[in-house]
C-alpha cells in the first residue's frame, strides 16, 4: 500500500479552524446545530452528502488518466475554494482508494464538538468528484473511515 503523509493532527485542527472566515463560524455553528434539531443523524448526513455533491458539480474536475494528475486537479479545486490539500494512495491488498484529507474546514458545532459533520460533506464532494471520472461505478462511494479536527480519511471501493 502507498502511504500517504498526514498532517499532525494539532496542525490539521488549526490549519481547518484558521481556514474559516470569521463571519461564517456562527452561522455554519447555527446551521448545524439547526439541522441536529431537526434531522436524526443519518438525515443530516444524507443532506451533507448532497451538499458535498452539488459543491463537486461546482468544481467540475477534467477526466484523469493518473491517479497523481487526479490528485494535482483536487488540490487546485479545494485550494481555490481554500478547502484543504488531499493525498490519494491505493490500498493494493483492500483493493481500494485512500483519500487523506487534511485541512478540512473545521467549526465544532453542538454535540460535534471537533466538526465531524465535514465528514459527511467531504464523502459526496468526492463521490461527486470520483463518479465523473473514467471507469467510475455509480453504486461505489467514498465512506469516511477515521476523522480527527481537520483531517478524514476516507476510502473509496467495493467491500472486502
Amino acid at each position: 500500500m502507498m502511504e500517504a503523509q498526514a498532517a499532525e493532527p494539532v496542525t490539521a485542527a488549526y490549519l481547518a479552524r484558521r481556514g474559516v472566515a470569521a463571519q461564517w463560524r456562527v452561522f455554519v455553528r447555527g446551521l448545524v446545530e439547526t439541522l441536529d434539531e431537526h434531522l436524526d443523524q443519518e438525515g443530516r448526513a444524507a443532506l451533507m452528502r448532497a451538499i458535498g455533491r452539488r459543491m463537486a458539480d461546482a468544481m467540475p474536475l477534467p477526466h484523469c488518466d493518473t491517479l497523481k494528475g487526479l490528485e494535482g486537479h483536487i488540490n487546485d479545486a479545494l485550494g481555490a475554494a481554500e478547502w484543504g490539500y488531499c493525498q490519494l494512495a491505493v490500498d493494493v491488498v483492500q483493493r481500494r482508494l485512500v483519500v487523506t484529507h487534511a485541512a478540512a474546514p473545521a467549526i465544532g458545532a453542538g454535540q460535534d464538538a471537533d466538526g465531524g459533520w465535514i465528514g459527511a460533506v467531504l464523502e459526496g464532494l468526492y463521490a461527486g468528484w470520483l463518479s465523473e471520472q473514467p471507469g467510475a461505478e455509480a453504486a461505489l462511494a467514498p465512506s469516511v473511515v477515521h476523522y480527527v479536527a481537520g483531517e478524514a480519511k476516507l476510502e473509496y471501493g467495493r467491500a472486502a
